[in-house]
């Protein structure tokens, strides 16, 4: 062969070999993937190396379809937000909604962890307008509520609105499932609860204590430290917040802060200490009076509403921050929440005799979820009779049984 002939003849083999084309779902690949790993991992603990190799491609390549990994971060919980508010939108009546959601939320377990804890790490202006199409949800809810309780005033529909979508997001924070129908038929059931809770009107209360718990108390140096530290690590997340930062907020110096806590790591167990001291306290108190099972189970549930509207910022912690403990305290932790959860459904199962431990436990950890939620949120903080709502909205959650409404 000459050189002309083999010149030709690579030239022929090179136009059969065609550059691999790019798969046309490539980017929603990457934010499924970047999804899981942030769910997972959490936000600061995965790189985008990370996500492009669960992907099957190269850092580069994912470059292409995002700026840095803020920018990913953003796309995957706009895309987690925006199935939610589709569902909504597409609703003709509260009914429909309310099924088709509990029948999407097995498939979105995990969507919640997302916009509540990973969310906190994004720019504050793409923060904001998070908050705004959430909220944006919460009112279309409330109008579907609204079509079949003209009574309610708008802070109310709200608040039942912000139930039903906390009921939705609480399978985020559990792995407990059953089996497909019947998961789907006791989520409906929860949300209906949530939706159709009557709630009474109470004499004006006093507002509820800060989320530090101190308001117009004095406090040791101390203290002024480890409070400004639990607003700060649930505000923005352990990992974004520097010891600097808590010291400019408690108005300490970095020698003041070692002084008490000599890394940060011992004001977040400090932190979840004190959270699960409050607990056991108020859970103490709730079952040192005798009387009926149901008589204990609403004193327990009264228990952890006022440990949840008055400490808020502890309940972020306790909630989304223990994967930060060092492991012993870790492991600790997460035994002092199983055994909570396992006194509530022991409750549970002498309040409504045969109930499915699985069943009783996505219940419970529903009622929680609204509780905590609603404790957190700025749209029903600020509440002064939340307190006896949250306990009449979980009440109707825990004692949801049976037929609620014609499929």
């Amino acid at each position: 062969m000459t050189e002309s002939e083999g010149r030709a003849e690579m030239q022929t083999e090179g136009t059969k070999r065609k550059p691999a084309r790019r798969p046309p779902d490539r980017k929603a690949r990457i934010v499924a993937a970047a999804a899981g790993l942030f769910r997972t991992r959490g936000y600061h603990n995965v790189s985008l190396a990370d996500v492009a190799s669960e992907v099957g491609i190269t850092a580069p390549a994912l470059y292409r379809h995002f700026r840095g990994k803020p920018d990913l971060l953003l796309h995957v919980v706009d895309s987690t937000v925006a199935v939610v508010a589709a569902s909504v939108a597409a609703a003709p009546d509260l009914d429909t909604y309310l099924r088709v959601s509990a029948s999407e939320a097995p498939d979105r377990r995990g969507s919640a962890v997302l916009w509540q804890r990973e969310a906190r790490h994004l720019p504050e202006g793409p923060h904001k307008e998070l908050r705004r199409t959430l909220n944006v949800v919460a009112e279309g809810i409330g109008e579907l509520i609204h079509s079949e309780r003209p009574e309610l005033d708008h802070a109310d529909r709200q608040l039942l609105a912000w139930s039903v979508l906390a009921v939705y997001g609480s399978v985020s924070w559990h792995r407990t499932s059953l089996p497909r129908r019947r998961f789907e038929e006791l989520l409906y059931r929860l949300a209906y609860a949530a939706a159709h809770c009557p709630l009474t009107t109470s004499p004006a209360a006093e507002a509820a204590p800060s989320p530090g718990g101190y308001a117009g108390l004095a406090m040791s140096r101390r203290e002024e430290i480890l409070v400004e530290a639990i607003r700060l690590f649930d505000e923005r997340g352990f990992q974004s917040v520097s010891t600097d930062d808590i010291g400019e907020a408690a108005g300490a110096t970095g020698p003041s802060i070692y002084k008490h806590f000599p890394t940060k790591t011992d004001l977040l167990v400090a932190a979840v200490r004190r959270g699960g001291e409050q607990r056991r306290a108020g859970t103490a108190r709730a079952l040192s009076r005798s009387g009926t099972p149901r008589e204990t189970l609403e004193r327990l549930l009264r228990s952890y509403v006022e440990f949840a509207v008055s400490q808020s910022h502890l309940i972020g912690l306790l909630i989304g921050e223990l994967d930060q403990l060092p492991e012993k305290e870790r492991k600790e932790a997460r035994q002092t929440q199983r055994e909570y959860l396992g006194l509530w459904v022991r409750l549970m199962d002498e309040v409504r005799p045969g109930l499915d431990p699985g069943e009783a436990r996505i219940t419970v950890l529903a009622a929680l979820t609204v509780i905590d939620n609603a404790a957190r949120t700025g749209a029903s903080g600020d509440r002064p009779d939340l307190a006896d709502r949250l306990t009449e909205i979980g009440a109707a959650v825990l004692l949801a049984e049976g037929e609620t409404h014609p499929v």
